[in-house]
């Protein structure tokens, strides 16, 4: 049986029972109430009946609960399930019953979501889950037998005592959540052994040590921003997130905790540069920024390197691979940010339409081993055998969907996204998705949605719309429109009205659309 992040956790709260593990603001979890708290939470979810393989839905922004509500599902042997947040009732009568959740762990509110109305819209009418745990005040609790307050869930159901459950290397951990191109969710069986090894793997590389300090931009129900963290926590250091990400707070975060590691997408690396007086903070304690998510322009990259004389780490990773490839300002200076080469724990291969390798010099789909890649695609055996190969040593890879040029010494060159996955800040959107919600509305004829570049967000929503009749339909309309249905970052950046949306056979021709556009 294979060591688990269990068996890290508790060295550490043996040996640094007071080191603080996680922060959030003000609010900190030391390595010792860790062990404790997953113990009290564990006892409770095997009171209700939860267990080994049973699916543990969490729909919480970032929060000391969040991580000890994720940590007690694995602490049982059971499948923590991370959505996100800002989910409306669409995504969350799909996302709920397509990851089989039995229980669920929810907040009152996120930002404008009110997440416990999302959720008592379809619980228990339209969906059946054992129990909804509110982190709320009773008066915000519903009524129905069905919800109760974490305060009283702690008081009635939870003990101190709870065994670790010691998984086999090829135990699902937790399941990822992330939407399809229909919004039909993809839900990905991350693997118990796999996971840990390449946090592990990547921690090492990284050189992290028990006195380093990571703050993280991407969140904690980002697989991404989740598994970056642990590679700081399997070291025993300290890892922070902010409830919100706030470019003030957290340039003044980092001087404050003398910060070694920050992770950041592109989109903040901007807005932080961009924050007023930012020379006046005290940055000189950060030794690594932590690229991933959002194509890194060398500009960006140039600045924390040549002005700011911090380490540049650019990591093409997926959530379905945990980690992939790597570039490198203190190996790769002086070539792009784009160019990545393989770890010494990972693989690549170029591969064609028909998953044929590329000659040298061509553009190809880029296919990454890792220990880390994931078991399957949960409840979608065809999706999982298009994108997950096999070798004869058993080794698992994955088609990765990024579009690469393979370069000479086993250098791969970013091109771009083979679907139609539009890059808004730090979140994924599907245009499909966002179509279908449009298409809904009941002033719409017909919808199409594409991006266009923009200099903070680095892609922003356009929705060309073929209205009804001579209706007009504004942006501020369509935000009202889908507040409570997709996530407000779903949001179209831009309208556009067009008399018409030009098809050729069922496909919308795209290049046709500004020729349509009202005059």
């Amino acid at each position: 049986m294979s060591k688990c992040f269990f068996d890290n956790y508790a060295e550490y709260a043996q040996a640094t029972p007071d080191k603080v593990l996680l922060r959030i603001d003000e609010n900190e979890l030391t390595y010792s109430d860790f062990m404790k708290k997953t113990a009290v939470i564990g006892s409770g979810m095997k009171k209700l009946g939860i267990g080994e393989n049973d699916k543990v839905g969490i729909c919480m922004p970032n929060s000391i609960e969040w991580y000890l509500v994720f940590w007690s599902a694995v602490r049982i042997g059971a499948q923590p399930v991370p959505m996100d947040p800002q989910s409306g009732s669409l995504e969350l009568s799909r996302l709920i019953p397509a990851t089989t959740s039995k229980i669920m762990f929810i907040s009152h509110k996120y930002r404008t979501n009110d997440i416990i109305k999302a959720v008592s819209d379809l619980v228990p009418e339209k969906i059946q889950l054992t129990k909804v745990v509110c982190f709320a005040p009773e008066e915000a609790v519903p009524a129905d037998g069905t919800y109760i307050s974490a305060d009283k869930f702690i008081a009635e159901f939870c003990g101190s005592e709870c065994e670790i459950y010691k998984p086999e290397y090829l135990h699902t951990m937790s399941l990822a959540c992330t939407s399809g191109s229909t919004g039909t969710p993809k839900i990905l069986s991350v693997p118990s052994g796999g996971f840990y090894s390449t946090q592990k793997d990547m921690g090492d590389y990284l050189e992290f040590t028990s006195d380093d300090v990571m703050m993280l931009g991407m969140t904690l129900y980002h697989q991404g921003g989740f598994g970056m963290g642990q590679q700081m926590a399997l070291k025993g250091g300290t890892v922070m997130y902010q409830p919100q990400f706030n470019p003030i707070d957290f340039l003044e975060t980092v001087q404050k905790y003398r910060i070694n590691v920050i992770q950041l997408t592109s989109t903040l690396a901007k807005v932080l540069l961009s924050t007023p007086d930012f020379d006046k903070y005290d940055l000189s304690s950060v030794r690594i920024c932590y690229f991933a998510g959002e194509v890194l322009p060398k500009e960006i990259a140039d600045v924390f390197v040549e002005k700011l004389h911090i380490r540049v780490i650019n990591v093409i990773g997926s959530s379905e691979t945990c980690t992939m490839v790597v570039w490198d300002s203190a190996i790769d200076q002086g070539t792009d940010p784009s160019d990545f080469r393989k770890l010494s724990f990972t693989d690549v291969r170029v591969i064609d339409q028909n998953k044929n390798d590329v000659p040298e010099g061509e553009v190809g789909e880029l296919c990454v081993y890792t220990d880390g890649v994931i078991l399957d695609y949960f409840g979608n055996p065809e999706l999982s055998a298009d994108k997950i190969l096999t070798d004869d040593q058993g080794r698992r890879w994955f088609c990765t969907g990024d579009l690469v040029n393979k370069l000479p010494n086993g250098i791969v060159r970013f091109a771009g996204r083979s679907k139609r996955i539009i890059k808004r800040g730090g979140n994924l959107v599907h245009a499909e998705e966002v179509e279908a919600c449009l298409l809904t509305h009941p002033k719409i004829a017909a919808a199409a949605v594409t991006d266009e570049p923009h200099p903070v967000i680095g892609q922003q929503i356009v929705a060309y719309i073929q209205p009804k009749g001579d209706e007009r339909i504004t942006r501020g309309e369509l935000a009202k429109y889908f507040d409570g249905k997709l996530s407000a970052y779903k949001v179209p950046d831009k309208v556009v009205l067009v008399e018409e949306i030009p098809k050729d056979i069922g496909k919308i021709q795209f290049k046709y659309l500004r020729k349509k556009e009202y005059k």
